[in-house]
């Protein structure tokens, strides 16, 4: 009991409760100044949000305390005849509030976004789960079916990761190695198709495809046939200066060398396209330097902002689209959804050359736009850019308004239909810098095979790999796995305590669809040409992210579903 009372008759010393506030109110301001200058982002954090209204208080006191004692008794006394000397300790003190308060703002949460603003709140439609791995659905595609081809080559990517810069692009050959894209591409096609030649790896492709869709046996590439190549340019402009992603020109340019010099198309049967967009001008520059018959196809005719073809000076090879009617839908009714452009109509093949990306993300504090509709961009979304009416498919797509859990899925009937997706004879996704939105700068992943860096962002680590398959399905597969892989453990400490990625919801849904087409989730019975759409590949989840195997990686002779294959350049596999 004596104890007890001394203790509260201390406490109650009006000497030691000013102790006890002035060594709170220090300890707060120290800390907050140790955490928060060197990383002002930390004032978000929620101890300094506990810790700044203390400090607050300590330096209003301190100061206030300070400008009575020494300017009003010291400087009162010694200086009472010197006015101007009280006067300027006296603006002294008062800068020292209004610095204080200029820095750290009372109202630190309006001014560091301690509480963000509405596109900042708690994202809703963003908790997709994958469901069981090794699940096989479909029907396996490809010389081996099911098998999907993933490489790496970390060097072949060095751009600094300098965003707002508009003069050190990503896309610029001094940022994104050619000559070491041209070969991961190549050594992904010979792993692809078994070949030991890129030349024969050519032969194997077409005459895989002539012989199971168009059933012409031993049939190669023939002369005058057109290959058209679709690429992904969502956020292309006439004069584009921005880093946001797009189809990389150092990938397409691979792809053209590979048509050209080992599959022995000629340049002027080969159409690089994106019928929804402008082909901005390093695109056109870098294909045109090498090949300056490639034909460029995009949404209207050359526009004088763009480069002319250095061969002739003038826009040879460049044209807009012409658009006739060629896709049909199981179920909807469309206007301009209908139409595409008449010179890929006329080709005899097609190359999905898409991204490894998402195609929604909630936040908006480095890009900008609407969230998006669904989950991907990769293969399926890709053909957004082959139609003319792509917004008339928006709301079908969007989970938040007709995308709901198992519906139609547009996505099957434009890799279904004959006169589009029914005539790719490969798939690609370009992961050499991913994205996380639709608009978006590329993105760091985080986590394995990658191990990127990703504070500060401004580095040079990126994903860096090309994948590839026979099984449009299966490839979007992989691509999910992967990128369901980064958004694990990648809450954003540098700014708004928000994931770095997010998978938005029934993001593998149109895989379901596409894999049982015949016995769709959504009970609706896709038909193209008069027929039922047969599967268009197979869909599976791997087993975990360390491994990623699938049922053929687990069980070769009975595995029914995914083979992924998976190096990277310079390493020992």
């Amino acid at each position: 009991m004596k104890i007890h009372r001394k203790i509260t008759e201390v406490a109650s010393d009006k000497r030691v409760q000013k102790l006890i506030s002035f060594l709170v109110g220090l300890g707060a301001l120290a800390w907050f100044l140790i955490r928060v200058i060197p990383k002002p982002s930390r004032a978000s954090y929620p101890c300094q949000r506990a810790a700044f209204p203390i400090a607050s208080a300590f330096v209003i006191w301190v100061t206030g305390f300070l400008s009575s004692m020494f300017g009003l008794k010291y400087l009162g006394r010694k200086f009472s005849h010197k006015q101007w000397v009280v006067i300027s300790c006296s603006a002294a003190a008062v800068v020292v509030l209004v610095g204080w308060f200029t820095v750290f703002p009372t109202n630190i949460s309006d001014a560091l976004a301690l509480t963000p603003p509405k596109e900042y709140a708690p994202a809703t439609g963003f908790d997709w789960q994958p469901g069981a791995s090794n699940q096989p659905i479909g029907e396996a595609k490809g010389i081996f079916p099911g098998r999907v081809v993933m490489m790496r080559d970390p060097k072949a990517t060095h751009w600094a990761g300098n965003w707002k810069e508009k003069s050190d692009q990503w896309w610029l050959d001094k940022n994104t190695d050619k000559e070491r894209i041209t070969a991961l591409l190549s050594g992904t096609l010979q792993k692809l198709t078994g070949a030991k030649t890129d030349k024969a790896s050519w032969d194997k492709i077409f005459k895989y495809y002539n012989q199971s869709v168009r059933g012409i046996k031993n049939r190669g590439y023939q002369a005058g046939e057109l290959v058209a190549v679709k690429i992904n340019l969502n956020n292309s402009s006439v004069d584009k200066q921005d880093n946001q992603t797009d189809a990389t020109p150092q990938m397409v340019l691979a792809m053209v060398r590979q048509l050209v010099y080992k599959a022995g198309v000629p340049q002027k049967n080969i159409i690089v396209y994106d019928a929804r967009r402008p082909i901005y001008p390093y695109m056109l520059t870098e294909i045109w330097n090498e090949f300056k018959d490639v034909r460029f196809l995009q949404e209207n005719a050359p526009d004088p902002k763009q480069p002319v073809n250095p061969a002739y000076g003038d826009y040879t090879g460049l044209e807009g689209a012409d658009w006739v009617d060629g896709i049909t839908y199981s179920a909807g009714k469309f206007n301009k959804a209908k139409l595409m452009p008449r010179q890929i109509k006329e080709a005899t093949y097609l190359i999905n050359l898409a991204l490894l990306k998402l195609h929604s993300y909630p936040y908006n504090y480095m890009e900008d736009g609407d969230e998006g509709q669904t989950a991907l961009t990769m293969t399926g979304k890709n053909h957004a850019g082959s139609i003319k009416g792509t917004s008339e498919l928006h709301s079908i797509l969007n989970t938040k308004k007709e995308g709901v859990k198992n519906a139609w899925s547009p996505l099957v009937d434009l890799a279904a239909s004959p006169n589009l997706g029914g005539k790719t004879i490969l798939y690609i996704l370009d992961g050499l810098y991913c994205g996380r939105k639709w608009r978006c700068y590329p993105s760091h992943f985080p986590n394995y095979p990658f191990k990127n860096k990703v504070e500060p962002y401004e580095n040079p680590e990126w994903p860096s790999c090309v994948l590839a398959s026979f099984d449009g399905v299966a490839i979007q597969s992989v691509g999910l796995d992967i990128m369901y892989a980064q958004s694990k453990n990648n809450f954003e400490t540098s700014y708004h305590n928000v994931p770095r990625i997010l998978i938005r919801d029934n993001a593998d849904d149109f895989l379901h669809e596409m894999a049982t087409p015949q016995n769709a989730p959504s009970g609706v019975k896709y038909m193209q040409g008069g027929k039922p759409v047969q599967s268009l590949g197979v869909f599976e989840h791997w087993d975990n992210d360390s491994t990623m195997r699938y049922s053929r990686n687990l069980n070769a002779k009975k595995g029914k579903g995914i083979e992924f294959i998976y190096s990277i350049i310079g390493a020992k596999n």
